[in-house]
């Protein structure tokens, strides 16, 4: 397979790498609306279609909080883990020092696949997820990564993706920064400003580095790789839930 590279110039990810960037992630992640409620449709989405998660990959893992979520709703007994951010790599080992389950960290970069040949080792997997990672890579890299995706699967097998994904215009847009700006400045300090924490939303760190695709887009890239019962399971503006499943054979 051939391992698609990119100029390093054109890349605006690399402040992930940063550990000022992972810092200010991990103190406004609870601003994140709906996180709970994501968690919980990948669950039903899962259970109904009878995947039972004992082997996972999660895909730009950052601190481990999707692994996670699945170890506290499914009897996995190994997880593989791949980020290129080694503070959130650090983040995730730290997690899950004492975990019971198997977890494996994989440094890798989801613009190109040089974990992959790592992580098949470890395969098939019963679900592949990943959470707020994709869309910082070029649409083309996301069709190549789905096609990956699909691979790992066992038959049965699920991938689903929560994440951030293109408005259908400027106002939907400007709906989901508000409701995100609100939620950032409801953890502030009382001396802020709700205009304060706009302008630093704005000027955040990260603000470039997200390269969205419509949800319908992406779903129909899973169709055209194989995926069955492909669906958005969930959507709120910018935030979406979707996947699908390999077939059974």
């Amino acid at each position: 397979m051939t391992v698609q590279l990119v100029a390093p110039r054109a890349r605006k990810d690399v402040v992930w790498q940063q550990a000022d960037t992972t810092a200010n992630y991990h103190r406004s992640r609870q601003a994140v609306p709906f996180a709970e409620a994501q968690f919980e449709i990948v669950e039903r989405v899962l259970r109904a279609h009878e995947v039972e998660v004992l082997h996972l990959l999660d895909l730009g893992c950052g601190d481990g909080i999707a692994t996670q979520a699945m170890i506290d709703r499914f009897p996995v007994s190994r997880a593989a883990l791949v980020d290129f951010s080694e503070p959130m790599l650090d983040a995730a080992r730290q997690r899950f020092v004492e975990a019971e389950v198997d977890v494996r960290i994989v440094p890798g970069d989801l613009l190109v696949n040089d974990w992959l040949a790592e992580v098949e080792q470890s395969a098939p997997f019963d679900l592949v997820i990943s959470r707020y990672a994709i869309h910082h890579l070029p649409h083309e890299r996301k069709r190549s990564l789905y096609a990956e995706t699909f691979d790992l699967l066992r038959p049965g097998g699920m991938f689903i993706n929560i994440e951030h994904v293109q408005s259908p215009n400027v106002e939907y847009q400007a709906a989901f920064d508000r409701m995100l700006i609100e939620g950032i400045h409801g953890l502030a300090e009382d001396r802020e400003t709700i205009e304060d924490t706009e302008r630093a939303y704005r000027n955040r760190q990260d603000a470039d580095t997200n390269i969205l695709a419509p949800v319908e887009d992406q779903c129909a890239w899973l169709r055209a790789i194989g995926f069955v019962d492909v669906d958005c399971s969930f959507k709120a503006l910018e935030l979406a839930v979707f996947g699908g499943r390999r077939l059974r054979h």
